[in-house]
């Protein structure tokens, strides 16, 4: 490698900043070149994708001349990490949970669980699962107590802590059952009401009653509009316990206020700042349905409400996702 000698690449042109110390260098290595008298050729920098001598075996002019990082003088100083970030560390790329009584692999410092290694082993599989690279046998596997160690310290019982998780993961899937179901109703109880409205048109039996409660021929009268008022009831949940109850539930508001607008009155007018935690609920029948944020109130007393002509009453409740 001493006689090599690498130009820039053709589509990544030398900055300005770098060729004045191309220039510079250039011209110190010809210098010494011409000192030394024996008409070498300048000794270029290998490990470096620009024109520039080898000051130090292995690294750039870069790496030399770059200013050091400073420390900080506060011993007490601590670096905050999510413990998201590191958990991939924590877990066994053989059997995906958290390393249990941890083996590591000489040749490449991999870390698994004693089981799933030792089962790859046993299968036949003479390599590492995560670089493939050879492990002759068991000899080439130690135990690492430290980090086991580790792994208590941060997450405690590993046991609980993978029950939680599943029983998390239970709750989150019931969860999508169940909004998926209320979708369905909300769906039927849609599609029911617009076809009871069209059946109404073709009665001629008045006009579509106005969402504020007003009788439907009223709307029959000639130059009366539609008032873009709604009244409605706006009550906690029965079984709610985190957040009280408004002081006066009885509400009259714009129809297309929608389920979101709800949520964040409710926040601000209870003293929750977490306001995507509410969630609205209304009655269709004999069910109850959680209704979506981007319906409106004048879409709820027409299309989910059974009677559209009766009260219009809204729960809310604490519900985390």
């Amino acid at each position: 490698m001493s006689g090599y000698k690498r130009a820039p690449p053709q589509d990544r042109p030398v900055p300005n900043s770098l060729t004045s110390l191309v220039a510079r260098d250039s011209s110190i290595s010809a210098a010494a070149s011409e000192d030394r008298g024996d008409g070498e050729a300048s000794q270029w920098n290998p490990v470096s994708k620009w024109l520039e001598p080898v000051e130090v075996p292995g690294l750039t002019l870069f790496d030399i001349h770059r200013n050091p990082r400073r420390a900080s003088s506060d011993e007490s100083a601590r670096v905050r990490v999510q413990l998201k970030v590191l958990s991939p560390e924590f877990h066994c790329s053989v059997c995906l949970s958290y390393i249990k009584n941890t083996r590591i692999v000489k040749e490449c410092l991999h870390r698994f669980c004693n089981d799933c290694i030792e089962k790859c082993l046993r299968i036949g599989m003479r390599e590492c699962p995560q670089c493939r690279i050879h492990i002759p046998s068991r000899r080439c596997l130690r135990p690492d107590v430290n980090f086991d160690n580790l792994i208590k310290s941060i997450y405690g019982d590993i046991e609980k802590l993978e029950k939680y998780e599943e029983e998390e993961v239970a709750r989150a899937n019931k969860r999508t059952i169940s909004d998926r179901k209320n979708r369905g109703v909300l769906q039927r109880n849609m599609q029911k009401n617009k076809r009871r409205n069209a059946a109404s048109a073709e009665n001629n039996t008045g006009a579509r009653a106005n969402y504020s409660g007003a009788a439907a021929s009223s709307s029959s009268i000639v130059g009366l509009k539609e008032s873009p008022l709604i009244d409605f009831i706006l009550r906690r949940h029965p079984q709610e316990t985190v957040v009280d109850r408004l002081r006066r539930e009885y509400i009259r508001t714009s129809q297309d206020i929608t389920v979101e607008n709800l949520k964040v009155f409710l926040g601000k007018k209870l003293g929750y700042s977490q306001y995507p935690h509410f969630q609205i609920l209304t009655t269709a029948g004999e069910k109850t349905v959680a209704l979506p944020d981007d319906i409106t109130l004048v879409l709820i007393r027409r299309d989910i409400c059974d009677n559209p002509d009766s009260e219009l009453i809204i729960y809310y409740r604490i519900f985390p996702h």
